[in-house]
């Protein structure tokens, strides 16, 4: 059987290979099942595996991970030049009864043209690991603390561990591991003090606060990011791309255009256009052009090694003008 698994969780990949061996291969060891990463070997390599049945087995698994050669954008990679899918597609033509080939991909962005994958979807099995929506993550989340972890929890935590964690299951994993070690009960405090807000969100309030003049709050903030190991040059790059798309809205808006286009014309939710679109009246045009020039002056200065990282952030939050 030829299976191909992906999705952007890699834990939930994990956990259907792992079905899929306790089904098809209960008593396993290193020479009946094989895992090889297809970033840095041949496919040619391991289907030559998947062609060879050792002696004594009848029946083994060949995992093939990071397949980068299915995304729907080509990607680079130094092993490219030398691979040999013919011998890929001869497999998937004519699949081996005696072994069990599993492809995984890490992302949503495969490539359904490919005659690869639809060799796969003709021959095997394709299983996508979706996203989960919001009502979904958070139901997720209550079940793994209840049925994974042991824990309970209660529904403002749930609220506030599910909004930090915005759907990344490692992240879950780990966040709910460091609360069980502290609590057999998790309630909102317990979230607040333990798992750190994604570093989108702080970046965003981070922009916020400066747009609402609250300098203090925004330097407050960066120092407690800088506890958490949090680099200047990261925040730097994404809150340029805040004021980079507030100077978008504020355009788009000069130009007449609604909030609901202001939103389709940059890939936005309304709701983000038309709290970007109130912004625009907190902050002058000269002030955000002012900024991003700043930001990559700033940029440029701590890769350079002209100034301290941390000083140089701060002191640029200190001094942040909306006029």
């Amino acid at each position: 059987m030829i299976y191909l698994i992906y999705g952007n969780q890699t834990p939930s990949i994990k956990s259907r290979i792992k079905k899929i061996i306790k089904e098809r291969l209960p008593e396993h060891d290193d020479m009946n099942l094989v895992r090889f990463d297809a970033n840095n070997v041949l496919v040619q390599e391991w289907i030559d595996e998947a062609n060879y049945i050792p002696l004594g087995y009848d029946h083994k698994i060949v995992i093939a991970e990071g397949c980068y050669f299915l995304a729907k954008t080509k990607q680079k990679n130094k092993i490219e030049s030398d691979q040999n899918y013919a011998v890929l597609t001869e497999f998937l033509n004519h699949p081996s009864d005696e072994c069990d080939l599993i492809l995984t991909f890490p992302s949503l962005a495969i490539s359904t043209t490919s005659d690869i994958y639809k060799l796969i979807k003709e021959k095997g099995v394709i299983v996508e690991i979706p996203d989960l929506d919001q009502n979904g993550w958070k139901d997720g989340v209550k079940r793994y603390c209840l049925e994974n972890a042991k824990i309970k929890i209660n529904n403002d935590a749930l609220n506030e561990l599910a909004e930090r964690t915005a759907g990344d299951v490692a992240l879950l994993q780990t966040s709910v591991a460091k609360l069980a070690l502290y609590t057999d009960h998790i309630t909102y405090e317990d979230v607040i003090l333990m798992v750190n807000r994604p570093l989108e969100d702080n970046t965003f309030l981070i922009f916020n606060y400066l747009i609402q003049g609250k300098n203090e709050e925004a330097i407050k903030l960066f120092r407690d990011l800088r506890v958490t190991n949090v680099e200047p040059v990261t925040l730097i790059s994404m809150l340029a791309n805040q004021f980079r798309l507030l100077n978008q809205v504020m355009y788009l808006t000069k130009s007449g255009y609604p909030d609901e286009e202001i939103a389709k014309q940059l890939n936005i939710k309304t709701i983000r256009a038309q709290i970007l679109k109130k912004n625009t009246y907190s902050v002058s045009e000269k002030a955000i052009h002012r900024t991003l020039s700043t930001l990559f002056d700033l940029d440029l200065q701590i890769k350079s090694g002209q100034v301290d990282r941390f000083y140089a952030f701060e002191l640029f939050l200190i001094n942040f003008k909306r006029k």
